[in-house]
């Protein structure tokens, strides 16, 4: 008995230390990562309407938050993860308003100006689209960014994003990224002419730069994980920075309340490509190349039969990438000179330098045993001309 309580307030200390864990993972990530709904709700008579009932609903999980107005009529709803909204304003005597299509960023604070409520049943319900960007109004910096949609219809070569940076203005890459994290580390971007280590990149809020200070990418995700990349170039506010530079915020994607995947290969072969030039001219056949890049990705509710059903959807979800990179680089022909069997043994009388004007150029060796003369084409007194002459054969230089 004694030992099955002991088992058993282990195992509850344990589920108490992961929900602390996932909470403060929860707050930190609330901190970098999340976003900012906020408005002004008013009467058709531009007059303040308090009490108003706010509601925010996700169009990837479902979730939803509830806030309402205060007495200027404005809200204000944080720590919300980048997602495309829903926004539904309720108060009595008024017909309902519901504005859809509201996309909000990471660290985003997105205002949806004046939002007018009708008079009316609350029966009704007047739905607007929100369509096109919408200005950010309650911040100065200056940031450029990349949608998933973006992210995936844009083809690169090492499927790494820092490779896709250099669409955004003011992002200046230059390197040839071959694979995902590229051995050790992607280097980052100069942005608005700093150095690329001026820079601090994150992923979902953690750190991602290299620790040792330089400007590498340390903490490396392949492209069908990413949800969305913010750079964030200037002006931005007091909690960023850590540096001088920009700031780099990768968020990855997360489950929603419908089952989704996708699988893929990537290939490139020799067999695809044309041998080049020097190949041709040698008899060589093409170099090997293989850049071969497979993975797949899956989400969704977290529904377990008997044990955890989750029927609204609305609660757990799971996420899960994977990808393998196989890459062989090609490297062209190499040519090397090798003794011949005269020169091995001393005699240097039919060796050539290379090549002039299509003809060959007779190599001269100096002996160092003269020390007058000299040994070239006109002159060649103090040239070596014995090879049988063992008194100037270095003992160590015969041993090899």
């Amino acid at each position: 008995m004694s030992i099955n309580k002991s088992y058993k307030k282990s195992y509850g200390a344990l589920l108490l230390a992961l929900w602390l864990g996932l909470l403060a993972s929860g707050s930190a990530l609330a901190q970098t990562v999340t976003g900012t709904l906020s408005g002004l709700v008013l009467d058709a008579s531009d007059n303040a309407i308090a009490g108003a009932t706010v509601t925010v609903v996700s169009a990837k999980t479902g979730t939803t938050r509830t806030v309402t107005t205060n007495e200027s009529g404005g809200f204000s709803i944080p720590a919300l993860q980048p997602d495309i909204y829903t926004v539904r304003v309720e108060m009595k005597g008024f017909r309902v308003i519901e504005r859809q299509n509201n996309v909000l960023s990471a660290n985003e604070n997105l205002a949806l100006g004046r939002l007018v409520l009708q008079v009316g049943a609350v029966t009704e319900t007047v739905t607007t689209v929100a369509e096109g960007a919408t200005v950010e109004t309650e911040s100065s910096d200056l940031t450029g960014r990349l949608t998933s949609d973006q992210i995936d219809l844009i083809s690169t070569k090492g499927r790494d994003i820092t490779s896709l940076l250099r669409l955004l203005p003011g992002v200046s890459y230059l390197d040839d990224v071959e694979s995902v994290g590229d051995g050790f580390g992607t280097d980052l971007p100069n942005v608005n002419g700093q150095r690329g280590r001026s820079s601090i990149a994150t992923v979902n809020g953690l750190n991602a730069s290299e620790p040792s200070g330089s400007n590498k990418v340390s903490m490396t995700t392949n492209q069908d994980a990413i949800a969305e990349v913010k750079v964030l170039r200037n002006n931005y506010s007091p909690e960023f920075g850590n540096n001088g530079g920009a700031q780099i915020n990768i968020v990855t994607k997360s489950g929603k309340k419908n089952y989704f995947g996708s699988a893929y290969y990537f290939l490139r072969n020799e067999a695809l490509n044309a041998n080049n030039f020097f190949n041709n001219k040698q008899g060589l056949e093409k170099a090997r190349y293989r850049h071969n890049i497979w993975g797949f990705n899956g989400g969704g509710p977290v529904q377990i039969p008997w044990l955890y059903p989750n029927q609204d959807k609305k609660k757990l979800f799971f996420f899960y990438s994977l990808e393998k990179p196989h890459t062989i680089t090609p490297s062209g022909a190499k040519f090397v000179t090798v003794p011949t069997a005269l020169e091995r043994a001393g005699d240097f009388s039919q060796s050539f330098t290379g090549l002039s004007n299509g003809l060959p150029v007779k190599a001269y060796v100096r002996d160092p045993l003269i020390a007058t003369g000299a040994c070239s084409a006109t002159d060649q007194s103090a040239c070596f001309r014995d090879p049988t002459r063992a008194t100037t054969d270095n003992p160590l230089g015969l041993n090899i």
